[in-house]
């Protein structure tokens, strides 16, 4: 994705929201010399499956304010010179300057190294990335990087795996009649197997010899963490630093087959996090979840079931769930196998099971509600994206750092108070995709319908449509030219002369320009207002902001233009 001053002003309010560096993003200050720690950043996010940015000119102890580099030609060859000496095997980078008003900022995007060359090095040792830091791989994570490696066909099937001394009668007498009769229920073919010991012969359950193979005892073992303590999860509720010492509280560990695994973990994730009473539609007052029930129950399968199986059980990684005040943390040992993050947000269903006969038995697992384990066909992260987005919740960030997979929720709404009064304000028969679709207009971004079937692809074309027309009807909105923006007649009455001096000197000045002309570039903004471009899209800046003009085209392009809204 090119680095842009809008990705950078949006990726630095998030810094600043969260409080620290994230996994894929590093803020060096870099005024005038090269930072003495990029040798370990850059091994790291080499290392890391979708590599990472490295952002110079950023003050991170100053609050992620942009300080600017000096010279950023100069520091370019100085950091390309650095990276081909130092990291071995080096990674390919890429250079991207962005102009601000207070100086350039170098985005350094680092391309990972092949999995077959990893790990990368930096004076010998190889680095990964977690959280806001880089640390030295120790001998497990190595293992699991050198593992991730290897060919499909050379891989270890960890959940074949025999356990030794362990048969039928560590499985859970209620959870395996239940398993058994769905399993005949849903299939026709293996209906007609009568015996239930070929049956789980068959799904992989047990061997031949009635032997407990990792899947079979993981989803159905009446305990299976007696033998392998790592099948477990554990949640805490991280506290903030202070005098008290305390560190963690509500500290929890869970055990048992995973369908108890997953319907306790997300209890807990429901005592720990916040409810709030509402009215819904007919005026009866309801408790409402910070997070979607249903989105929390998919990440948490998910994680429970595609977690790693073979390295991390030897050194006792854990499925953990953590909350602190700024998010929900869901991770799981092992990296994503065969897709990438991107991949699991695309609008097209992707279904790489990571332990494929674990996740083929808890296809006919359910928990004690009836709720099934998984659904099987790779739809869940999209119902997922839905689901937090018809919440007014940022959407999840999944980090794939190669050795563990960590899924981040924002607790919070997405929407600043500002833009949630204002939308209120509007219509009080405004259903969620609405709102949303009327914040994102008021900011300057334009829609098309194409864009609402990529980010609202549950949904069929007749809904959409359906919800196109309601705002149309509504006029909140208006299409031109395929594109849908923010209706004139709901918005002119902004444009005071007062109001319009209050967000910045030249703002008047453009503003009228464009009511005179309805639509233009920034080039001819600048020649007809006798402005410089820099003046101009600064000007444009708050009008945006303020849904008072709508912008056609990309951000940075020379074609784009801007018209009131």
């Amino acid at each position: 994705m090119t680095w842009n001053l809008a990705r950078l002003e949006s990726t630095l309010k998030e810094l600043r929201a969260f409080g620290d560096d994230t996994t894929l993003i590093e803020c060096k200050r870099a005024k005038s010399e090269m930072p003495e720690t990029l040798g370990p950043s850059l091994s790291a996010f080499a290392n890391m499956p979708e590599g990472g940015t490295i952002l110079l000119g950023v003050d991170e102890a100053a609050g992620f304010v942009i300080s600017g580099v000096d010279n950023p030609a100069a520091m370019e060859k100085r950091l390309a010179d650095f990276n081909r000496q130092a990291i071995k095997p080096a990674p390919q980078l890429e250079f991207e300057h962005i102009a601000t008003l207070n100086g350039a900022v170098i985005a350094v995007t680092v391309i990972p190294v092949l999995p077959t060359l990893r790990p990368a090095r930096y004076k010998g040792k190889p680095y990964l990335r977690q959280a806001d830091g880089d640390y030295v791989m120790n001998s497990n994570d190595l293992r699991m990087v050198q593992l991730a490696s290897l060919h499909s066909f050379e891989a270890v099937e960890n959940d074949f795996r025999i356990i030794p001394g362990q048969g039928m009668e560590q499985l859970e007498e209620g959870l395996l009649r239940t398993f058994l009769a769905t399993v005949r229920q849903r299939s026709a073919r293996l209906s007609k197997v009568n015996d239930d010991t070929t049956l789980l012969n068959i799904l992989n359950v047990i061997t031949q010899d009635e032997q407990l193979r990792l899947a079979g005892l993981y989803a159905m073992g009446f305990y299976p963490q007696s033998t392998q303590p790592s099948l477990a999860a554990t949640a805490a509720v991280r506290v903030p630093r202070s005098a008290t010492g305390i560190r963690h509280k509500n500290l929890d560990y869970f055990s048992g087959p995973l369908p108890e695994l997953l319907e306790d973990t997300v209890e807990w994730v429901r005592r720990n996090t916040t409810t709030t009473s509402q009215y819904d539609q007919k005026g009866f007052l309801i408790d409402v979840p910070e997070f979607p029930p249903s989105a929390i129950r998919e990440l948490v399968a998910n994680a429970l079931v595609h977690r790693d199986l073979g390295v991390s059980l030897e050194v006792g990684q854990q499925v953990e769930i953590r909350i602190t005040d700024t998010a929900l943390i869901i991770q799981n040992p092992g990296g994503l196998k065969g897709l990438s993050p991107a991949q699991l947000t695309s609008p097209q269903l992707t279904k790489v099971a990571v332990n494929q006969r674990l996740y083929e038995i808890a296809k006919y697992l359910e928990t004690a509600d009836g709720q099934r384990i998984i659904e099987g066909e790779g739809g869940g992260i999209r119902e997922v994206l839905i689901a937090l987005k018809e919440r007014g919740l940022p959407a999840p960030e999944f980090i794939d750092n190669g050795v563990s997979f960590k899924v981040l929720l924002r607790r919070g709404s997405r929407f600043n108070q500002e833009e949630i009064d204002w939308v209120n304000s509007l219509n009080d028969d405004l259903s969620p995709i609405e709102q949303d679709i009327l914040i994102t207009l008021r900011r300057g971004e334009t829609y098309s319908f194409s864009r609402l079937q990529n980010e609202f692809s549950p949904y069929a074309n007749e809904q959409l449509e359906e919800v196109v027309q309601s705002l149309v009807g509504k006029r909140l909105v208006q299409i031109s030219n395929g594109q849908f923006f923010l209706d004139t007649g709901e918005s002119q009455d902004l444009l005071d002369a007062e109001e319009l001096k209050s967000l910045g000197k030249n703002v008047p000045t453009v503003a009228a320009h464009l009511h005179e002309a309805h639509e233009l570039t920034v080039k001819e903004l600048s020649k007809q207002t006798g402005l410089s471009p820099s003046q101009v899209r600064y000007a444009l800046s708050p009008l945006l902001k303020a849904g008072l003009v709508t912008m056609h085209g990309g951000q940075g392009s020379s074609t784009t233009t801007y018209l009131l809204s």
